[in-house]
């Protein structure tokens, strides 16, 4: 067991992921002559979406991870193992599957599926305080023997678990700071961070198709509405920013009611294919708005106004020493914002420069020549030509 015990202790200090430590000493058991068929392990994680995530392997399909929604099947833990022995303030708990005067739960039928007798369950609280919500872990083991797993086994698996937990704990401290900074930060920005670029006033120039959407009336419906507006917003954001990642951009900001994307121009993009990006973008993220106003029939629409832009941006650490944005700043940010500001004066949803309308795949009319705000010269704008031009 010593060779397993450097194991998880190797994966504790390099591997890469929970899923891969359970299997890795589920399958080392099974060598060393354990007879599991099944091993669980329940991850409580800090994810806007995922409450919880659960690894299963079983020796005959081998690992599935899944991520459980905050929403989905609420009741389903409260009549889990786990739940139980969280009420009765238990941490440790052996039962046998079939033995009528062993208390009986809903998972029970998933171990006599894989051929499993018994039911070992374990509880380990991590009691971090800074995490709060990361509670601890649960961990389950179940084994074919008829008489279930013996007691110099329990022992071995007792002795272990600790040290699985741990690697366990090490592993969702660093997937839940990578979670965390992608969605706070986007994923870009998150690489970046962690990269090591956490200096103030570090970073890159880089030259980029820019996307900047606005809710037009959204201030004035603030100043009335309730917090029921807060999920309208989140719906309608939604709508500008799914678009973007699907095109392979990125959102560098939610500004109030407005979103700042980038579809960065490299070796592998040009920038006829980041611009083409960008629009595609703006198309899909209008009909989307669209999609949510009719979802909200009977309150006030709330149009979407787009600005196309192409140019050189810093791209990089801004702020205060305790307290820096990842994001991008730069002349080309400046307009391509002044130009969402003209959507409205000029009756179209979408306003693109000159840089973005030369290479677009779609076609295009002139809105003519206009001065944007703290721009000494004026800039050529254009708009989708419709089927009324």
């Amino acid at each position: 067991m010593a060779n397993l015990e450097n194991w998880i202790i190797e994966q504790g200090l390099r591997g890469a992921d929970v899923g891969s430590l359970l299997s890795g000493f589920a399958e080392r058991l099974v060598t060393d002559g354990m007879p599991l068929v099944r091993v669980y392990l329940a991850l409580p994680t800090v994810n806007p979406t995922i409450r919880v995530y659960t690894h299963v392997w079983t020796r005959s399909a081998g690992l599935m991870v899944e991520g459980v929604s905050h929403e989905r099947n609420e009741l389903a833990f409260d009549r889990s193992p786990f739940a139980y022995m969280m009420q009765t303030e238990q941490t440790s708990c052996h039962w046998h599957v079939d033995d009528p005067k062993d208390r009986q739960f809903d998972v029970f039928d998933d171990v006599r599926r894989e051929g499993g007798t018994d039911y070992l369950a374990r509880l380990f609280s991590f009691e971090n305080t800074s995490a709060p919500d990361l509670r601890g872990i649960g961990i389950s083991l179940s084994s074919s023997r008829p008489v279930g797993l013996q007691a110099e086994e329990i022992a071995r698996i007792d002795a272990l678990l600790p040290l699985l937990g741990l690697a366990a704990y090490r592993m969702t401290l660093f997937d839940l700071t990578v979670a965390m900074l992608d969605t706070y930060v986007g994923l870009s920005a998150g690489r970046r961070v962690l990269s090591g670029e956490i200096r103030r006033g570090f970073g890159t120039t880089v030259t980029a198709a820019l996307l900047f959407a606005d809710l037009r009336g959204f201030t004035s419906l603030a100043d009335t509405a309730g917090m029921d507006l807060i999920a309208r917003l989140d719906q309608h954001l939604e709508a500008m920013a799914d678009p973007v990642a699907e095109q392979g951009g990125e959102v560098l900001k939610f500004m109030g009611d407005g979103v700042l994307a980038a579809f960065p121009i490299t070796e592998e993009r040009s920038r006829e294919s980041a611009c083409a990006a960008a629009i595609q973008a703006a198309r899909t993220a209008l009909e989307r708005n669209d999609a949510v106003n009719r979802l909200r029939a009977g309150e006030t629409p709330l149009s979407l106004d787009i600005a196309l832009h192409c140019g050189d941006v810093f791209y990089g650490n801004i702020g205060a020493a305790g307290r820096l944005d990842f994001t991008v700043i730069g002349p080309a940010v400046n307009e391509v914002s002044r130009m969402e500001a003209l959507c409205s004066g000029l009756d179209c949803s979408v306003v693109l420069s000159d840089s973005v309308a030369s290479v677009s795949p779609v076609p295009v009319r002139s809105l003519g020549r206009h001065r944007l705000r703290g721009i000494a010269a004026e800039r050529e704008l254009f708009t989708f030509t419709t089927s009324g031009d």
